[in-house]
């Protein structure tokens, strides 16, 4: 599949390297000249370019490609317009990033399909795994929903997941099981949980509970997965 990353800053450029890793086709753009003489070795398909022109857009072909991933830095006016004017253009699917709840909001009403706020995704992630040591790590999808990777509860050991009962009791799914002999992906009913598993859990969330997914989880966590 194709994907167009328009800006070259870390997180920009972090993305295009990951979905070239994953043997995906990228276009890399930027309107800095020196920022695409420095990455043209490493990504063959690499342009100059003002995506806040409509023409630029166009004969780029902004609406061939899978996605378009828009991260140009802290300029905010320029974000919008660039996701302004990808709407317009026919984009497939927009993803802006965002540096602020309130850009957030302005983004999604120009056009953006999707917004990423790394800080605050990266700042969730991290006070969430910290406020719940059972917790080894966290995937916020949206704001009703998360997986989570969780250390198996001593109560739990030795029992099945139908004995459990744990989707009627909890509202959670467990997709997976791992220890250091197998992984067992969306285990069956009968499965019996061993010493040293670890759980990997989807969990849905009732919409405005509490402030988003981090608190309400944190506290689902700590009564559920208890030692």
């Amino acid at each position: 599949m194709k994907y167009l990353v328009i800006g070259l800053g870390e997180f920009g450029t972090q993305v295009a390297r990951e979905l070239k890793i994953l043997k995906q086709e990228v276009c890399v753009v930027d309107s800095c000249y020196d920022k695409i003489n420095l990455f043209k070795d490493e990504f063959s398909n690499a342009m100059k370019a003002d995506c806040m022109q409509l023409q630029s857009l166009k004969e780029i072909g902004v609406d061939e490609f899978e996605a378009v991933i828009v991260t140009v830095g802290d300029n905010f006016q320029a974000s919008l317009e660039i996701t302004s004017k990808l709407k317009e253009s026919h984009a497939k699917y927009i993803i802006s990033k965002s540096y602020s709840d309130i850009q957030s909001k302005f983004l999604m009403m120009a056009g953006a399909d999707e917004v990423i706020f790394p800080e605050k995704d990266s700042a969730i992630k991290i006070a969430t795994t910290l406020a719940n040591r059972k917790l080894f790590n966290f995937v916020k999808i949206s704001e009703d929903y998360g997986v989570f990777q969780v250390k198996l509860p001593k109560s739990w050991l030795g029992k099945t997941i139908v004995e459990l009962n744990v989707r009627q009791k909890y509202g959670l799914n467990i997709l997976c099981v791992c220890n250091d002999k197998k992984e067992v992906f969306v285990p069956d009913p009968g499965y019996v949980f061993n010493k040293g598993d670890t759980i990997y859990i989807f969990w849905a969330v009732a919409v405005g509970v509490c402030c988003g997914v981090s608190n309400y989880m944190i506290a689902l966590i700590g009564t559920v997965f208890i030692v």
